[in-house]
This record gives structure tokens, sequence and C-alpha cells, in this order.
């Protein structure tokens, strides 16, 4: 693939969905315990590449914090492929919750907040925590702590995306909190599925959807991610060029 295709937006949006439907095809095919350790990766590596490519902030912490996020979620896609077991589950979602730990990392700011700009996401934190737990609960047993601590990372890196609100451009902000969310619906239909009943809410199409466009928006964003700091430079610059 040429580079341009990276560079070029569209192109590389339309390139990442026709890969997200073939590894959708070969899921829900007899062929997946063999062609999906080439389709589901391959989602990942091809949002490295992107944010190789596009990314503004180079060799910075911030940088190596999302690079190091995404080849620890490829290591936990290439885990979860196959047979699906609790241990498995254990492993993989082990790799993910030390990924979004990186990305809560990456999403900190210096922005001054108040409490109660928070409880709306706190309420919605709450309700959705509480709903999984309802459903889960008497199956965890042994994995009650470990998934735990995963719901809390996953509710960390929420909370740090809300909070960018502003110290980033819209554009970003936006992008990013969608994607979040996306994840969140992601990881909520794995826990019910794994713990709950194995043929929830047409799983097979939901959970790699809902990862696959998280990932996507959350990487774009970043990319796409300027400070607000230097957007109140450019407005200064172009409101001199104007006069």
């Amino acid at each position: 693939m040429k580079q341009n295709i990276f560079k070029n937006f569209k192109y590389f949006t339309l390139l990442y969905l026709l890969v997200l439907v073939i590894d959708t095809f070969v899921k829900n095919s007899d062929y997946k315990y063999s062609l999906r350790y080439i389709t589901k990766p391959l989602l990942v590596v091809l949002l490295i590449i992107f944010f190789l490519i596009n990314n503004k902030e180079k060799y910075k912490s911030g940088f190596c914090l999302v690079l190091g996020a995404y080849i620890l979620f490829f290591l936990g896609d290439i885990l979860l492929i196959g047979n699906d077991t609790k241990l498995k589950f254990a492993i993989g979602g082990t790799f993910f919750g030390l990924a979004k730990v990186l990305l809560s990392i990456r999403f900190t700011n210096t922005q001054d907040f108040e409490i109660k700009k928070l409880l709306p996401l706190l309420a919605f934190c709450f309700v959705y925590m509480s709903v999984i737990m309802l459903f889960i609960y008497n199956n965890l047993k042994f994995y009650f702590i470990p998934s735990l601590c995963y719901l809390l990372v996953v509710m960390m890196m929420g909370q740090f995306a809300y909070l960018r609100k502003k110290e980033v451009n819209n554009t970003s902000y936006y992008l990013v909190l969608f994607g979040v969310f996306f994840s969140m619906l992601s990881d909520g239909i794995t826990f019910l599925k794994v713990f709950y009943d194995s043929k929830i809410l047409y799983h097979t199409i939901t959970i790699m959807s809902f990862y696959a466009i998280s990932q996507f928006l959350i990487v774009v964003g970043i990319v796409k991610e300027t400070s607000s700091l230097t957007k109140l430079k450019l407005q200064r610059v172009k409101s001199k060029t104007d006069k």
C-alpha cells in the first residue's frame, strides 16, 4: 500500500472499513481460526501506520503512549482469536486494560474542573457499571476483582477523554469522546457475552464493529488534535491577517 493512502483520510477510511467488513465475514465463517489471524490484527496495524505517518508529536511522550497502547491492543487482539475462554478473556483483558491506562495518561490535561461538571459523566458510568455487574455478578467468581478493575479503567479513560473539552479543538475532542463511548459499548457486550449469555446482542457482529469504530475514532481524534493554546494563536494570526 502506498503511503498516500494513509495521508488521504477518505481513502484510508474506505480501506479500514473494507478490512472490517472482511474480518466480520471471516469471523462468521468456517475460516475464522486461520484467516482471522490476518484480518483482525490488520485493523490495528492500519491504525498504527496511519498514526505514525500523520501524528504531529513524533517521539514525544504522547507519541510513545499511543504507540504503546496500540501495540498492546494488537497483542490482545491476537490472543482473543479462536475459542473464547474466561482465562483467555482475562489475559487479553489485561493487555486491553494496560492499553487503556496508557491512553488515559495520554488524555490527561492541566485543566482545573469542578466536580459538578463531572456529575453527568459519573452518573452515566455508574449506571453503565451497575447494569453490567447486575447481569454478570453471579458468574464472575474468581474474575470479580479483575473485572471490577477493568471496568474502573474503562471509566477512568472516559473521564480523561471527557475533561479534554477546553484543552483541544472540538474535532479531536468529539472524535475521541465518541470513540471511548463505542469502546464502552464493545466492552459491555463482551462482558455480557462471556459471563452472562454467549448469544447476546448479535455479539459476532456488534462487539468487533463497535471496537473497530472506537479505535478508528480515537486514533483519528488524536491525529487531528490541536491544543487550545495553538488554536488561540492561529485565531490571532488569522484575525491580524484579515485586518
